[in-house]
């Protein structure tokens, strides 16, 4: 049995010459008592170039941090923030800056304790 919660805090992208978006996902992590608090990881999201309309977020892996089942957690994500969420960023910008994505996750965790990782609202506990 494993214990491990991933709290997500908050995701901002800047879009790049690229057309990929390029930035940091900022999150939580509650393993067996451990707690480490704001872990930042870069990311990009990208549209498939053949299915325009699809979205995903990549993100770079942690080797400072033990996380078991990683890349079960960015599954999971993209399918919260694209399928749950129907969020789709924007290549146009709001006035004179850069196309930019901005997420923030309220009330909500990972629990990745499962045989598959599931999406929690938080019940007046502290994170």
């Amino acid at each position: 049995m494993r214990f491990l919660n991933v709290y997500p805090k908050r995701l901002s992208a800047t879009l790049n010459d690229e057309g990929v978006f390029e930035g940091q996902f900022t999150f939580n992590l509650e393993q067996y008592g451990l707690q480490l608090s704001d872990t930042v990881c870069d990311i990009t999201i990208s549209e498939d170039p053949v299915m325009r309309g699809q979205w995903k977020i990549w993100m770079k892996p942690l080797f400072d941090i033990e996380m078991p089942h990683f890349n079960q957690f960015v599954e999971t994500l993209n399918h919260y923030v694209f399928d749950m969420l129907h969020f789709a960023p924007s290549r146009s910008a709001k006035g004179n800056g850069l196309p930019s994505v901005k997420l923030f996750f309220d009330e909500i965790y990972f629990d990745m304790s499962g045989a598959k990782p599931a999406v929690q609202k938080i019940s007046g506990k502290a994170r």
